[in-house]
């Protein structure tokens, strides 16, 4: 069932069985396995069926770390939430969702890693992560490569290495969640679906230890009250660690806090080109097949090279992994990205406001920024005009070489965090502020996982890598790719985590979390899979604890 608070007059809702905070990947995933449990359901997502601009200037925040993307660009708030910005393109007009789960190692603790493991194994969620498989339209096909390999296509680079192993990437659909599971749950007579409905606050009773209901903003500045017996946070990896900043009236610190662990232990997975891969003969590029994305029995899949486990803890790294871009000239392209500087944002900020006939948020301090990297912007748009105008005169030349696109874990640190900001929102609630460190191990270990592929690759005599010096730590280069995670990490004790290993809340009775900010450590593998693998996890325990 559908209520939009745009339209609703009421001042209360429910009492549910259990209220939904979040009606994106986790949120949706977590109502679908729930929805024929018997128990009242209700999702709270802020936005409306699509991203409307109003709604998307809530994600608005700071960067006070290293450069980060603007976090309104890194987020969508409409019912299916992330699954608005997958646009990974497999074909012209075919946007898919890149999914893998974690690996083994990555739920184990390891010495070399400070703070790292899972209170549970790989195992726990594999039978989740198989389900997961359905929410993308996928088949339940295991991802080792030799289930997808052909005469035609192999992981050819790591056969019989004991370095080198080959990690393989499904492409799973990207509008179900929207198009869906989302329309679905609105027309679900047994789920109450709020759109339009901005939480503020979870309120407790007067120990702390159960949340009662949540205070819930509404446009136009009304304000209702939502009433449940247990609530999960399914906001991000964000939006999770602020509300339960901002629910401080019990607790000054902020809900499951005592420890201050609310915010900290940001993670990004590093996305960095350095690098280039130069195959021993031109005729060994085409046999390169499997490391390129490519369709087999219906399933758009990648390959990508990734260190052996048992490599992985002997030398104490981080997990990783690299792709191989083909490139028609042997030398690393330029890592000029125009979303980390802060004149490229001012420049969004007065285009939406032109577009919608508002005025630009501090047009000053926006001003000020457009002339700060005018000199860096100017030449970047006439190289990127001059560029796509060459591209569409000539034809694309066959590939000589491959530049390394690397990804890989970041090790859990304190330091990098999440808390509130100074300036509000138009609630007038304190923002997010990100302060995204990365450490000396997170690009030294990044460095050796390189030396480490070109030494084997030259062993194996596939050709030569050429390694990149770099000048400093970190690098100027390193992206994220819009997956926030860690900000509530799980842990058995609540001196070193926010949640428990059932994702309770440590100190509050019927508050759960679900998502990517729970988790601890976080592999190379984007996230999507294990957030509705975790969802789905969630979803079993809650049927017998609430039925």
């Amino acid at each position: 069932m559908k209520i939009d608070l745009r339209d609703f007059g009421g001042n209360t809702l429910g009492p549910y069985d259990l209220c939904i905070i979040g009606g994106g990947i986790a949120g949706l995933t977590l109502a679908w396995a729930l929805r024929r449990s018997g128990l009242g359901l209700c999702v709270l997502e802020t936005g409306g069926e699509r991203p409307e601009p109003e709604t998307h200037r809530l994600s608005r925040g700071d960067i006070t770390g290293y450069p980060y993307f603007p976090l309104d660009m890194a987020r969508a708030r409409a019912l299916g939430g992330s699954s608005h910005l997958w646009d990974y393109e497999v074909a012209p007009g075919t946007p898919r969702v890149r999914l893998r789960p974690l690996d083994p190692i990555d739920f184990e603790r390891r010495e070399a890693v400070p703070w790292s493991g899972w209170p549970f194994g790989y195992e726990t969620l594999a039978p989740y992560y198989q389900q997961a498989q359905t929410f993308f339209g996928l088949p339940e096909r295991p991802y080792t490569p030799e289930a997808w390999s052909s005469t035609t296509t192999q992981p050819l680079l790591s056969a019989d290495s004991a370095v080198l192993r080959t990690a393989l990437f499904q492409f799973g659909e990207t509008a179900r969640f929207y198009t869906f599971y989302g329309p679905e749950l609105l027309a679900d007579p047994h789920v109450t679906v709020c759109l339009h409905a901005h939480v503020l606050e979870l309120l407790t009773d007067a120990t702390g230890q159960v949340v009662e209901s949540v205070r819930v903003g509404c446009p136009g500045g009304r304000e209702i009250t939502v009433q449940a017996r247990c609530f999960v946070l399914a906001a991000g990896g964000l939006e999770n660690a602020r509300l339960l900043l901002l629910s401080n009236r019990t607790w000054p610190n902020g809900l499951g806090n005592a420890h201050d662990r609310v915010g900290r232990f940001f993670m990004e997975h590093l996305h960095f080109l350095s690098g280039v891969f130069v195959p021993r003969e031109r005729k060994l590029i085409p046999q390169l097949g499997f490391y390129r994305l490519h369709a087999c029995n219906g399933v758009w899949i990648m390959g990508k090279l990734a260190l052996q486990e048992t490599v992985v803890r002997q030398e104490g790294l981080l997990n990783y992994c690299v792709a191989l871009w083909p490139t028609d000239r042997s030398a690393l392209p330029r890592r000029n990205n125009p979303l980390l500087w802060g004149g490229y944002e001012a420049l969004r900020v007065l285009r939406e406001a032109i577009r919608h006939r508002t005025w630009p948020e501090h047009l000053p301090h926006q001003l000020m920024r457009l002339v700060r990297d005018a000199p860096r912007l100017v030449p970047w748009a006439t190289s990127r005009l001059l560029a796509l105008k060459a591209k569409s005169q000539t034809e694309t030349k066959s590939p000589v070489a491959f530049v390394l696109h690397h990804m890989t874990e970041q090790a859990p640190n304190p330091e990098s965090r999440v808390r509130l900001s100074r300036r509000k929102d138009a609630f007038g609630q304190p923002r997010l502020e990100l302060h995204w460190q990365i450490s000396r191990q997170d690009v030294e270990s990044l460095l050796q996982a390189q030396q480490l592929l070109a030494q084997e690759l030259a062993r194996q005599g596939w050709g030569t890598v050429q390694v990149e010096t770099l000048d400093r730590i970190p690098p100027s280069g390193i992206t994220g790719g819009f997956h926030h995670m860690g900000t509530t990490r799980m842990h058995a004790s609540p001196r070193e985590g926010v949640v428990d290993p059932d994702g309770r809340v440590h100190g509050v009775k019927n508050l759960y979390i679900t998502g990517s900010s729970v988790f601890p450590t976080v592999g190379f593998a984007n996230p999507t899979l294990t957030i509705v693998a975790l969802a789905l996890r969630l979803a079993n325990h809650l049927k017998t604890r609430l039925t």
